[in-house]
């Protein structure tokens, strides 16, 4: 079986299963992003490990938890706001890890990056709790359509930049990337968001217009961002832990920069 057809196979049963999981329940859409989220952020531990830093990875993974499930129970209003104020001493947890794990890798680095992911996953994956409860009660239609967008995005993009590709976009970071791929790629985008709004409405057409525009851009970037962390270490993929697709950070580097601007755009339109 070619690679293009394990990719194929492989996103049809992930697409299906978080799909059903967005849309059976408002636990179940919870539970999705969270364990995409905390695979994720494994692996960009994993990278900071091959690039010879120890981040503590105990630490992200409890801290994420703990601050996607506050967060989440806040919305479903099962949670007093004051229960918040347990967040700031959990993370300060963090810098007692140099004297647990003393001469253990450099510190700083260590603290450095097991915060950055943090900040470079987990937060963006919180932001998809606000997109899902915009209206004050949990409704899958337009984290669904953040997340077809972002998939239309990279597939557009994958097949324009096959068959039309020679401009390239930022060859020193990401040499196979084209200008003709990323047009490719925001078109789809569009015209799903659109398909969305026929669909669901929620949004005026130019408002999904808008949305698929600024996920298509920041999606790219985002793209752009992992791949420089890759080439920085000499690595070509995250993980393998998705046959054809490589690593989950792989798969959803997009989404992590499009999560915060989707949030923001989305704030200010509805």
């Amino acid at each position: 079986m070619n690679n293009l057809a394990v990719r194929a196979i492989t996103a049809i049963i992930g697409v299906a299963i978080i799909i059903s999981g967005i849309v059976f329940s408002s636990w179940t859409f919870a539970l999705v992003m969270l364990t995409i989220a905390l695979l994720t952020l494994r692996e960009f531990y994993g990278l900071a490990r091959k690039g010879g830093t120890k981040p503590y990875e105990v630490w992200g993974l409890v801290f994420s938890i703990a601050l996607f499930g506050l967060l989440f129970l806040n919305y479903q209003d099962q949670l007093e706001n004051d229960t918040f104020w347990m967040l700031p001493a959990l993370f300060s947890t963090v810098f007692l890890y140099p004297l647990i794990r003393h001469g253990q890798g450099h510190a700083i680095n260590c603290l450095a990056l097991s915060i950055l992911g943090i900040f470079y996953i987990t937060l963006p994956f919180c932001l998809s709790i606000p997109i899902a409860f915009v209206s004050g009660e949990f409704q899958y239609e337009l984290i669904l359509g953040v997340l077809f967008a972002q998939w239309a995005n990279d597939t557009g993009a994958y097949f324009a930049g096959k068959a039309f590709g020679k401009t390239k976009l930022f060859e020193k970071v990401s040499p196979k990337k084209t200008w003709e791929g990323s047009v490719g790629g925001l078109l789809l985008a569009v015209g799903v968001s659109l398909t969305f709004c026929y669909f669901f409405g929620t949004m005026s057409y130019l408002e999904w217009t808008g949305l698929a525009i600024v996920i298509s851009l920041f999606g790219s970037l985002g793209d752009l961002v992992e791949s420089a962390f890759k080439r920085a270490l000499a690595i070509k993929d995250s993980g393998s832990t998705i046959p054809g697709h490589g690593g989950f950070l792989d798969r959803f580097d997009g989404l992590i920069l499009a999560l915060p601007f989707a949030t923001t755009y989305i704030h200010f339109v509805i």
